[in-house]
């Protein structure tokens, strides 16, 4: 007598269909390199990695042998690259002075101003670049006394921008990479006789194919700014993509800098507490003049984003640039 085959229970099936969903968004996420609206996919790798993972456990516990193999390899495929970024940091021979940078995204609907000051004050930085700069925000940067050079644009909407810094700052200037309006920073530091350029940025967000495109304009042309430069460099800002993004490879190239986080844990910057939306899109790159001690990411501040925060170094022999913030 033939016993009836026996059906799929329904929760084996239901985990079989978020795991065909995973392979969808993946497969998506494998074409960032086509553009809009693909990149959007690249950016979520550690959550795809955990999800499988979770999934593999699942499937095994619903006795779905084969899928859970399946969801296992996707788990390590997804979950190599973070890894290998958490591996990657290179020993630095550093002999010359150190200086902390902080860039943060302050949430121009952010009114926890005492809250950012606090934890400021037990996070002194040399040079701090802040974006979404209100003039609610301005009134409480120009209170910081420990920064007594300053330069705010203030607006109304998500991008304003400013640097404050504990050392002299020359010829701080606006600059329109994209022709859209939005400003960057760019400008040098003359940190204890040393000349640094640094560039604040704060790029478009890219959940449309126009805003992509400005944002991809900024990076190309701000990457052109720092090939050329000969001063010790440091560009920081909300770049509004992730590690994993094609554009962020681009930039590295096109540029000459490096990631001053690459090394550390994954730490999200933007949506921490709220792990699927948690990304790292909040960015200190660094050019081949300066060495990183260390660089992590900070607390909550209210705002949405959390702050990044390196410590970097002069190299012992050369600076690229004359003690007076200018390059030969």
């Amino acid at each position: 007598m033939t016993r009836p085959v026996a059906k799929p229970r329904r929760g084996a099936r239901l985990l079989a269909i978020a795991l065909l969903l995973l392979g969808v968004a993946v497969a998506a996420a494998e074409a960032a390199p086509l553009g809009w609206p693909f990149e959007l996919f690249a950016h979520f790798r550690a959550q795809y990695a955990a999800a499988a993972l979770l999934l593999a456990v699942l499937l095994a516990w619903q006795r779905s042998p084969a899928l859970a193999v399946a969801a296992l390899l996707l788990a390590a495929w997804q979950g190599l690259p973070p890894v290998r970024r958490a591996i990657a940091a290179e020993p630095q021979d550093c002999g010359g002075p150190a200086f902390t940078v902080v860039t943060t995204n302050l949430d121009f609907r952010n009114h926890e101003q005492a809250r950012f000051v606090e934890w400021l004050r037990t996070q002194p930085a040399d040079l701090l670049v802040v974006q979404e700069v209100t003039p609610e925000w301005a009134g409480t940067l120009e209170a910081l006394r420990e920064y007594p050079y300053r330069y705010l644009r203030t607006r109304t909407d998500p991008y304003g921008i400013g640097v404050l810094s504990r050392w002299p700052l020359k010829s701080v200037t606006p600059v329109d990479f994209a022709g859209d309006g939005l400003p960057s920073l760019s400008g040098v530091a003359v940190v204890e006789g040393r000349p640094v350029r640094f560039l604040g940025m704060h790029t478009h967000w890219p959940v449309l194919p126009a805003l992509a495109k400005a944002r991809d304009l900024s990076l190309g042309r701000a990457a052109d700014l720092a090939r050329a430069e000969r001063l010790p460099m440091v560009m920081l800002g909300d770049l509004n993509l992730t590690p994993d993004a094609p554009a962020f490879g681009r930039l590295l190239e096109e540029s000459g800098l490096r990631d001053a986080v690459i090394g550390v844990r994954w730490q999200p910057t933007w949506q921490a507490g709220f792990w699927p939306l948690a990304l790292r899109i909040d960015h200190v790159l660094v050019n081949g003049d300066l060495c990183v001690d260390r660089a992590e990411v900070g607390p909550s501040i209210g705002s949405d984003h959390r702050p990044v925060v390196a410590r970097l170094r002069f190299r012992a022999t050369g600076t690229g640039g004359t003690s007076d913030g200018t390059t030969p």
